[in-house]
């Protein structure tokens, strides 16, 4: 594994301070329905920010499921700026 945070529990505590645990207070778990349900939400074109509020989801793991989905070769509508719908 070529990751720091493997290591990070055989570095001494003054090297330790050095580095920061990035996204620690995220929950990276998820259920493979409420993933389904964020993929189906997304590719429907809701914001990530709407979906967060209807799966009760921190908004930026909303965005690491769809990040994910993309990685994980799954089809999904293009990540980016989506205008409202009556600005079209």
């Amino acid at each position: 594994m070529n990751t720091l945070s493997y290591r990070m529990s055989t570095l001494q505590s003054e090297r330790a301070r050095d580095n920061v645990i990035m996204l620690e207070d995220l929950e990276f778990a998820i259920s493979k329905r409420q993933l389904q349900n964020i993929t189906e939400l997304h590719n429907k074109g809701m914001y990530f920010t709407d979906i967060s509020k209807r799966v009760k989801r921190d908004p930026y793991e909303v965005l690491l499921a769809i990040l994910h989905q993309f990685k994980s070769g799954k089809p999904m509508k293009p990540l980016g700026i989506r205008l409202p719908e009556h600005s079209k």
